[in-house]
């Protein structure tokens, strides 16, 4: 089961109101595969779905319902750095923490691009993960 597959499949399982708004069809592959350590991907992509569904376009639901999409994306967010604790890696939570932070920063001054943000966070992920490896 792909990354994204455990993403739809967990959301569905935990509350039907995220089961109805599931997209049909295959979830994407996920977006950072390769550049995130394996032990922390599902929590990136969950994290990462969180912040889509606050302000971006999701991969996984649809955001017909903006108080639903809102509350989704919080899961979310609390569900991946709940995976990301799991790791012992506390360095990388308080990344990804900083990460939300900064991005919900950014939208609230009107800066719609922070995908800079998300770059900078996934290469310090993927020189920690050479390191650690």
């Amino acid at each position: 089961m792909s990354v994204l597959e455990q993403i739809h499949a967990r959301a569905a399982a935990d509350s039907p109101l995220w089961a109805a708004a599931l997209l049909t069809g295959d979830p994407p592959a996920a977006e950072y595969q390769g550049r995130s350590p394996d032990s922390h991907l599902l929590g990136v992509e969950m994290i990462r779905e969180g912040y889509l569904l606050h302000g971006g376009r999701s991969r996984l639901f649809a955001q017909d319902d903006r108080d639903l999409a809102l509350l989704t994306g919080d899961y979310l967010y609390a569900a991946g750095l709940v995976e990301i604790c799991a790791t012992g890696d506390l360095a990388a939570v308080t990344a990804l923490a900083q990460l939300i932070s900064a991005c919900a920063s950014d939208r609230g001054e009107g800066v719609a691009d922070d995908e800079d943000r998300w770059t900078r966070a996934l290469d310090a992920f993927a020189v920690a993960g050479r390191l650690a490896g």
